[in-house]
């Protein structure tokens, strides 16, 4: 029989992945897709959130809240204290407050760092001027720094000065189990929307933040309905931009054919009443709403934007609209509206390319670089 483990030797890797809060948005659903797909049996993964969100996403793993405001310095202190209770061996922080306070924990507890880059680092937004310096200054604490894309990569180089060498790609994945589109019935989509199998349906789905560039599609939308009432535009997702959104349809008087859904768990389902996914995005690191249309055989029309450039392929897996503009989008619509075999083709060829982005590959670099950096 092989030896024994040596008394006091740990065989469990412990992995807590730190992110701001577990609401609805892309850093948060690549946690749960690692935690959950982990196969190695020597990986422990539980989740910190530094704060609660009103709405969590659902997810099978032991979850630990902190609850300090924003931009509390305890929250570092709190983070040390965990690692010590729970015999952390890795850190893995998602989003920007959790980045800078883990690798600030490294600075006093000897823990490696993994920090997972989902796009803050383009954002415009005050603090995240703050947050390039801050990552400029400490990102030499962090074991590896994982880009959700190349563009994402391209953009930590540039603007926070990191080293090539720290950085490694490795795009996000989603879960085929969910968004498999076998498993859902455009009939009863439909059904449910009260939409007619007769209208073409027009979807989103994301946040109602001003960088997605839903005003664009409204706008694109309200051109379609002056040349055919058949169409119908469906908006999953909530944000800050909502009620500037609702009031929108209103000025333009388009709000009969446009349904806000706000934030749903059953995406797959909604996805099934789509004729056509639009992602018009302003600046998108990656895009896992633009994947899991493609998984569900939705024709899609895209921007070209950052990490959306590595997605699709204009007039092979999507549309591109390179000017990103209402006309443009509204005359790509169009053309798929009218071209059921472009729509087809479009749709395979995307489906074929989605199957990339199954998160066994992914996961499993995921894991290697745990077992690396605890080495």
């Amino acid at each position: 029989m092989p030896p024994g483990p040596l008394k006091g030797q740990k065989m469990t890797l412990k992995v807590l992945h730190v992110i701001d809060h577990l609401g609805f948005g892309g850093g948060q659903m690549s946690v749960r897709t690692i935690v959950e797909n982990i196969t190695s049996s020597k990986i422990e993964c539980l989740i910190c959130q530094l704060r609660a969100a009103p709405e969590t996403i659902p997810l099978n793993a032991k979850v630990i809240t902190l609850n300090y405001k924003k931009y509390d310095p305890r929250t570092v202190f709190a983070l040390a204290r965990l690692c010590r209770e729970h015999k952390i061996d890795v850190l893995h922080a998602h989003l920007q407050k959790s980045i800078i306070s883990c690798l600030l924990v490294s600075c006093f507890y000897g823990v490696p760092v993994v920090v997972h880059e989902h796009g803050a680092i383009f954002s415009k937004e005050a603090f995240s001027s703050i947050y390039r310096l801050l990552l400029r200054m400490l990102y030499r604490r962090a074991s590896v720094i994982i880009a959700n894309s190349q563009a994402t990569a391209n953009e930590l180089i540039k603007r926070a000065a990191v080293k090539k060498d720290y950085i490694k790609v490795i795009y996000n994945s989603i879960d085929f189990g969910i968004f498999d589109y076998r498993k859902v019935s455009r009939e009863e989509s439909r059904r449910n929307l009260d939409i007619s199998n007769e209208d073409f349906v027009i979807g989103f789905v994301g946040r109602l933040h001003p960088v997605k560039g839903v005003d664009i599609l409204i706008r694109a939308f309200a051109g379609l309905l002056k040349q055919s009432p058949r169409y119908s535009l469906v908006l999953a997702g909530d944000g800050p931009q909502r009620e500037y959104l609702e009031a929108l349809t209103s000025q333009l008087g388009i709000a009969n054919r446009v349904r806000f859904l706000g934030m749903l768990e059953d995406i797959p389902q909604i996805m099934a009443a789509f004729d056509v996914g639009v992602v018009p995005s302003r600046q998108e690191s990656f895009g896992i709403a633009l994947i899991e249309l493609m998984s569900m055989k939705i024709p899609v029309i895209s921007s070209g934007r950052e990490g959306l450039a590595e997605l699709v392929e204009d007039k092979i897996t999507g549309l591109v609209v390179r000017d990103n503009n209402m006309d443009e989008i509204r005359l790509c619509i169009q053309r798929l509206a009218e071209d059921e075999c472009l729509r087809n083709r479009l749709a395979e060829a995307a489906y074929t390319f989605s199957e990339k982005f199954k998160p066994e590959e992914q996961v499993k670099k995921i894991e290697e670089i745990y077992e690396r950096v605890h080495d």
